[in-house]
């Protein structure tokens, strides 16, 4: 088994794409080979990104009563959370927010707004208000996420200065009507075109645990590496009260950890970034994402669910031997 892993951990190595049977064989590893997939998830890391690590913060800078029905999330007005809920806070907030995350450490920050897309132009105007201004007063990169774009919004961002855009496709298109019934798979799939089409760097990736199978992540994987995205970050299921899922059992730290090193022999050159749920799914495993293959992760709270505290993730870091 291990000769079998390290033939296609060297596809990887050399930039050759694995076969989607070859994924499916890796993330059913258990057992004593598990660690010999980490290990080898981990020389491809090092292979095309060495001993660095990205950190990322975000801005929740509109929240709550969307009109989507995503069954993970937190802010649909058609559950009862008890979250919080604001419109969009002003420019000053949100650069306030892009300043302490420039202090703590951050190499951007996200700004990040409910709802199925930009619904008024006023609100367009404000979030190209702040992007301009995270560019002009911080060295933080200025990053979003709007929900479903139009090709012409997502080019009026990128005049503004947005660098990359967020926008998760969250599971397969064959699992994705399970998860969400207001809009399509492809409805994201075309925000992502749309916004590669002018020029803006792209994060898309998923959210793990919500009753998705092995195939399901498989093929999500091999979407993405299709897509030619430049960020993914994966997120684990923070069961959320209120929610469809509220009641789901959280992964167990080493199939999380499977999923990530399944996603480096995919994307083996590409950003990967471990979000929200990793203190839940990982536990006392989190300084291990970076041995299963991330090389990046966000830090600070998270939309509506906290974090670890920043201090404590670039100790982390630091423990580890790895640069920020």
């Amino acid at each position: 088994m291990y000769n079998k892993i390290k033939k296609i951990a060297n596809q990887s190595l050399q930039n050759e794409p694995i076969s989607r049977d070859d994924a499916l064989y890796l993330i059913q590893i258990d057992g004593d080979e598990i660690y010999d997939l980490f290990y080898w998830a981990n020389r491809i890391r090092l292979r095309y990104f060495g001993h660095s690590v990205k950190t990322c913060s975000i801005v929740s800078a509109k929240q709550g009563r969307c009109t989507e029905d995503c069954s993970f999330c937190s802010q649909s007005a058609r559950y009862h959370t008890g979250i919080k809920e604001f419109p969009l806070i002003d420019t000053n907030k949100i650069l306030d927010v892009a300043k302490y995350a420039e202090r703590t450490g951050s190499g951007s920050v996200g700004i990040v707004t409910s709802g199925y897309g930009i619904n008024n132009p006023r609100d367009l105007d404000k979030i190209g208000k702040a992007v301009k201004e995270i560019a002009k007063n911080t060295h933080v990169s200025p990053h979003g996420s709007f929900g479903i774009l139009t090709r012409e919004t997502a080019a009026s961002l990128g005049k503004c200065g947005l660098k990359r855009l967020n926008h998760n496709l969250e599971t397969s298109e064959r699992f994705f009507p399970s998860v969400c019934s207001t809009h399509t798979f492809f409805d994201r799939v075309n925000t992502i075109r749309f916004a590669k089409e002018v020029g803006l760097e792209i994060c898309s990736g998923a959210i793990f645990g919500i009753g998705e199978g092995i195939e399901d992540r498989i093929d999500l994987a091999f979407t993405l590496k299709n897509l030619d995205v430049d960020v993914i970050p994966l997120n684990f299921l923070h069961p959320i009260s209120g929610t469809p899922l509220e009641k789901h059992i959280l992964l167990t730290p080493m199939d999380a950890l499977k999923i990530i090193s399944v996603f480096r022999f995919v994307l083996p050159d590409k950003e990967i970034k471990i979000a929200g749920g990793r203190e839940r799914n990982l536990r006392d495993l989190q300084s291990w994402m970076f041995y299963a293959g991330a090389n990046s992760t966000m830090i600070g709270n998270y939309l509506t669910t906290t974090g670890r505290k920043v201090e404590d993730d670039f100790q982390m870091i630091k423990d580890l031997g790895l640069k920020f």
